[in-house]
């Protein structure tokens, strides 16, 4: 017994002394993971849906390809991808797949496997369109496993098949919201902050996947495209194009305690000296940064916006100017 409180008081002796350097941020990375996956699941609660990580697509998952004017033309062609036919030929006797000839149109992953590649396997999504024969791959220079090391890592989606929209974030999204009463977050004919009724959901485009067809009070009709969950969305587009950052359930102005002079200034987007702080994020957004300063007891900020820099003295606005 004594020799085994002796061996206890060794190890803690040894702790005390050695552990200050033991350095690891691990915990740190894990708190970022952790954060980024409550994200994830405020995202699928929001958007009635699932998200998937490139590397778990499966066979049964749709992808629409937009319908885009400008890629319509004759001599737009989709990169990394080919007619799963022309698979043993040689890359550069394969027919060029032009995007018009994919816009409009559905396909459902049929396959997924790995072939040798020249140095590590390559990953090949074969899809069949819908109602049709036709049969495209696409082809990735990296792994599966790969691809889900860097998401165990990261919890980071970088790799999306290309042009491709999935079709459960729309469809999700349309058994919820349509006929949803929504406040703008973003101008409507150079009014924010208005009521707008959900009438359509569609396809956007490949970065902001879920479009919108809405309703103003005076009967005007609008449109805008946005992430939910963001599936085969890269993950910096899915944060700059999320829902929230473009609608919100509650009207804005149950919470605001100002006059109807000073709302009516917000919702046009504009400021004045003696607002409040609070007032001038709720008109212009967040700043770009806040440069923090305080003399004799009194703190001072100056917000900067992309042209504009705004000074304020115990949170209210005493001046502004441009810097063009």
């Amino acid at each position: 017994m004594k020799k085994f409180m002796m061996l206890i008081i060794a190890n803690c002796f040894s702790l005390l002394l050695f552990g200050q350097y033991d350095v690891d941020i691990k915990k740190d990375e894990n708190t970022v993971a952790d954060k980024k996956i409550k994200q994830i699941q405020e995202r699928e609660k929001l958007g009635n849906c699932t998200f998937i990580p490139f590397h778990e697509y499966k066979a049964g998952m749709k992808f629409y390809f937009p319908k885009n004017e400008y890629k319509e033309k004759d001599d737009f062609g989709v990169m990394f991808y080919y007619y799963a036919k022309e698979a043993k030929k040689d890359d550069y006797k394969r027919t060029k797949i032009l995007y018009k000839d994919l816009a409009g149109k559905m396909f459902i992953i049929t396959k997924i496997e790995e072939r040798k590649g020249i140095v590590f396997p390559d990953s090949y999504i074969t899809l069949k369109q819908v109602d049709s024969e036709m049969e495209i791959e696409h082809k990735m220079t990296i792994g599966r496993e790969s691809l889900k090391e860097n998401w165990d890592n990261e919890k980071k989606q970088s790799f999306n098949l290309p042009y491709a929209i999935f079709v459960d974030d729309i469809d999700s999204f349309k058994k919820v919201y349509i006929g949803k009463e929504l406040y703008s977050k973003f101008f409507i004919k150079d009014i924010k902050f208005q009521k707008i009724k959900i009438i359509q959901v569609g396809a956007g485009d490949e970065i902001a996947p879920i479009r919108v067809v809405f309703e103003t009070k005076d009967g005007e009709k609008e449109q805008k495209d946005f992430c939910t969950c963001g599936t085969n969305v890269s993950s910096g587009y899915t944060d700059l194009f999320y829902f929230s950052n473009f609608f919100q359930f509650d009207n804005p102005k149950d919470n605001f305690k100002g006059s109807d002079e000073i709302w009516n200034l917000i919702c046009q987007g504009k400021i004045r000296i003696g607002i409040s702080e609070e007032e001038l994020k709720l008109s212009w957004g967040e700043p770009k940064k806040i440069n923090k300063t305080v003399v004799s007891g009194i703190e001072s900020k100056q917000y900067v916006y992309k042209d504009q820099y705004v000074y304020i003295e115990n949170g209210i606005i005493t001046s502004f100017q441009s810097s063009k």
